[in-house]
């Protein structure tokens, strides 16, 4: 186990706080949108 559960938890709160700031109004709908592409995650970021 380790560490490797906090972390993941770290990360799961960064992607969630971004969602918010880039005005997502339902959270679980924009996590499974997301979850079906790994480039749409990216796109969110800003990375394109």
């Amino acid at each position: 186990m380790g560490h490797a559960p906090r972390a993941m938890a770290g990360l799961r709160n960064l992607a969630i706080g971004e969602l918010r700031l880039a005005g997502t109004g339902n959270l679980a709908q924009a996590i499974r949108h997301l979850s079906r592409d790994t480039t749409r995650g990216l796109t969110v970021l800003g990375f394109t």
